[in-house]
């Protein structure tokens, strides 16, 4: 039995070449392309896939789990392209979410997260970092600030400490993260977030607040 699978990504290019590769995977059919969120709940809800796949990038600008699997029950989601995936974060994603292939990850990892999550089995990728509950509370507050943009000199005149003590708490942040870059413990910082909570976004098709979602699909979306 094929395990139909949606893809969602706002990028073509991801789209096609995420289609041609599933395509060799025996086993697996791609239903439906996605490039927004309304397509993701129109077509989940049209082609009823046991699996949807769903580029990250996309997660950052809306939530749609939750609203996926009340309404079309799909065996699970696989997140694609994940920065990092901390252990309380895949704690605290909702149950739909159940495999995780990172940046690096390669279309063997992502092939083995859709056929597990068709079985509703999870199969989040590891990650070698520590965990955001291992910061204290000034290095918590200054990656906060750190995802707000706040350069190490802004940050050590607002917080009143030596310039010299910043870098400090930047680079012990970056250590207990696993991370080398700034903007990869800001990605976790993120993901963190947006896993503790902001998953009901979108409507449930079928409610009067769907309608305007509308269903004049591009020819491309609809693949079955």
């Amino acid at each position: 039995m094929e395990i139909h699978v949606l893809v969602a990504s706002e990028v073509r290019l991801y789209r096609d070449a995420l289609q041609r590769v599933l395509r060799g995977a025996h086993g697996i059919s791609v239903v439906g392309l996605a490039s927004s969120p309304e397509e993701v709940i129109i077509l989940a809800s049209r082609m009823l896939p046991a699996v949807v796949v769903i580029d990250m990038a996309m997660v950052e600008n809306f939530s749609m789990a939750r609203p996926l699997a009340r309404a079309t029950q799909p065996d699970g989601v696989v997140m694609l392209g994940i920065p990092g995936i901390p252990a309380e974060v895949i704690g605290c994603q909702p149950s739909a979410i159940l495999g995780y292939v990172s940046r690096d990850g390669t279309v063997a990892v992502l092939v083995d997260a859709i056929r597990a999550a068709s079985r509703g089995a999870v199969a989040p990728e590891p990650h070698d970092g520590g965990s955001i509950d291992d910061l204290t509370a000034r290095e918590m507050e200054i990656l906060r600030l750190m995802q707000q943009g706040v350069s190490n000199k802004t940050i050590s005149r607002e917080l009143d400490i030596e310039l010299s003590t910043v870098k400090n708490h930047v680079h012990s942040i970056l250590a207990k993260l696993g991370v080398h870059r700034r903007g990869e413990a800001i990605s976790l910082l993120y993901a963190h977030e947006k896993a503790l909570g902001g998953w009901d976004v979108l409507p449930l098709p079928g409610t009067p607040e769907a309608d305007h979602l509308g269903d004049d699909l591009p020819p491309e979306a609809l693949l079955a």
